[in-house]
């Protein structure tokens, strides 16, 4: 729902469309189609977990995707 107020109220327009990250606790058909909305991009489910890391895996996370491009 964010990614489309942002698309809609905050964008210029020569932005490009905004990405996101989506993460919730339960699965939820009807919230992700109305979360979607509109939004063209393709999907990718990259890891389901049972738990959400905290801010340090997180950051840990982060620094090995971009130390290993």
């Amino acid at each position: 729902m964010y990614l489309n107020y942002f698309k809609t109220e905050i964008c210029q327009p020569d932005d490009n469309p905004p990405i996101g990250i989506v993460l919730g606790a339960k699965k939820d058909e009807l919230l992700m189609e109305y979360a979607m909305d509109g939004i063209s991009n393709q999907l990718f489910a990259a890891r389901y977990q049972l738990y959400l890391p905290n801010k340090e895996e997180l950051q840990a996370q982060l620094n090995y995707i971009i130390d290993n491009q």
